[in-house]
């Protein structure tokens, strides 16, 4: 019994590592899979520092950068400037609300405070341009938005 409970921690472990290691977007598909976990990663991070579970939240922010910095080749390969300058602005922004979770004492109320305020605004500046929202109420990439 042991060893089916730890062969099937270990399955678990690496579909983990599996998703991590996907790395860089390079298609419409890859990024709708990509923001959609983003967004799972972010519902998550807010769940958890308003709860006060500030290294779960860091956790699940860590989870969002990634997705940012793993999605920024996508807008650099469809030459999408402006989409790549909201890219590095929200990363920026999200790695002020990480270091606001490395304080001594976090302030559950000011980082979710700094999330919507600053983080929220910066990520709106792409979707307003290159998404949209599908029939299933779905953020996905707006139909022409990358040419071809």
């Amino acid at each position: 019994m042991h060893f089916k409970s730890s062969i099937a921690a270990l399955m678990v472990v690496c579909a983990g590592v599996l998703v991590v290691a996907q790395g860089k977007v390079a298609t419409p598909e890859e990024l709708d899979k990509t923001m959609k976990a983003l967004g799972q990663a972010n519902q998550a991070a807010g769940k958890a520092i308003t709860s006060g579970d500030f290294a779960e939240g860091t956790k699940q922010l860590a989870i969002v950068k990634k997705a940012l910095d793993d999605s920024r080749e996508f807008w650099i390969m469809h030459k999408k400037d402006d989409a790549v300058s909201a890219n590095k602005e929200t990363v920026a922004k999200l790695e002020e609300v990480q270091k606001m979770l490395t304080a001594p004492k976090p302030d559950g109320t000011a980082i979710m405070a700094a999330m919507k305020q600053s983080v929220g605004p910066a990520c709106r500046m792409c979707h307003e341009k290159y998404r949209v929202r599908d029939a299933e109420n779905n953020w996905v990439l707006k139909p022409g938005s990358i040419g071809g």
